[in-house]
């Protein structure tokens, strides 16, 4: 069989996984396409693109917007049959790491959102490390969230537009370890295995249980829990809380404070936050 897995880093990394590991390959599966649509250029590369996924037996895609043209759920749903995967995502671990509407430098895969709010509340990037850690989101609010998240999940299973119901292993384990996704796309082993479990199950009609030990296969970027104190940051490498902060203010300083404050407002960062710390 030759598959297609088609998203983000999640199905790109378990596209890696069966690759490189026999037992989960052999006598099943003879080709694997899983480059991530981010990584494909429209004009560079959709021919090639759509010849890959001619040539597939099984399509699974994780659900992309119109923005990303041919490259599309909708568009490519018009001309292949594919099985649509959630994509995984979690509001309320490390909320502050969160996607941004502007292009960032390369290796910054997210903005951290505890230093726009101290950027945009006047305080200096020699003095940002000191207050990083005045902050914490609210429990009640991050429940909410989950909450609704979960019923967002289960909607889309039942409408058809999701071939299985992450509903509920999303809202039992994240309400009770919101750390097990080191940002809001990069999920632990578990919920990967989950993922993976859903496309053999799909695939090959057998249910199997995918204990993915060992180190995180997409820990790769991790920002310190608010109110914790530590100093830890990886941003794609050993990077420390003071020179993120520095790499934070420096694209802050690039782009419109309108546009900044818009996007604090609306982050998960900011929503979580007690009542009291919503300052902006």
């Amino acid at each position: 069989m030759r598959l297609a897995l088609i998203g983000n880093c999640q199905l790109e990394i378990l596209g890696d996984l069966i690759k490189s590991i026999e037992s989960l390959h052999r006598d099943r599966i003879d080709y694997i396409f899983n480059t991530p649509i981010y990584k494909l250029q429209e004009k560079e590369n959709v021919i090639d693109f759509y010849h890959e996924l001619e040539s597939c037996d099984l399509i699974f895609m994780q659900y992309h917007t119109e923005k990303w043209g041919a490259f599309s759920t909708a568009t490519l749903s018009k001309y292949f049959d594919l099985s649509l995967v959630p994509t995984l995502e979690s509001r309320v671990s490390t909320p502050q790491l969160g996607y941004f509407d502007r292009p960032l430098p390369d290796l910054m895969v997210y903005v951290d959102y505890r230093f726009l709010h101290l950027y945009l509340s006047g305080i200096p990037q020699k003095h940002a490390v000191y207050h990083y850690h005045d902050a914490i989101s609210s429990r009640d609010k991050q429940l909410e969230m989950l909450r609704e998240d979960a019923q967002k999940y289960r909607t889309l299973y039942q409408t058809g537009k999701l071939f299985f119901d992450y509903s509920e292993v999303y809202f039992e384990q994240l309400s009770n370890n919101v750390d097990c996704f080191t940002t809001v796309s990069h999920p632990d082993n578990f919920h990967l295995g989950i993922l993976l479990q859903a496309i053999y199950q799909k695939a090959f009609q057998v249910t199997e249980n995918f204990d993915l030990q060992g180190q995180g296969l997409l820990d790769n970027y991790r920002a310190p829990k608010l109110g914790s104190g530590n100093m830890d940051y990886f941003m794609m490498r050993n990077t420390g809380l003071p020179l993120a902060s520095k790499i934070n203010y420096g694209y802050f300083d690039s782009q419109n404070k309108r546009d900044l404050a818009q996007a604090l407002l609306k982050s998960a960062y900011y929503q979580s936050l007690p009542d009291a710390l919503q300052t902006i």
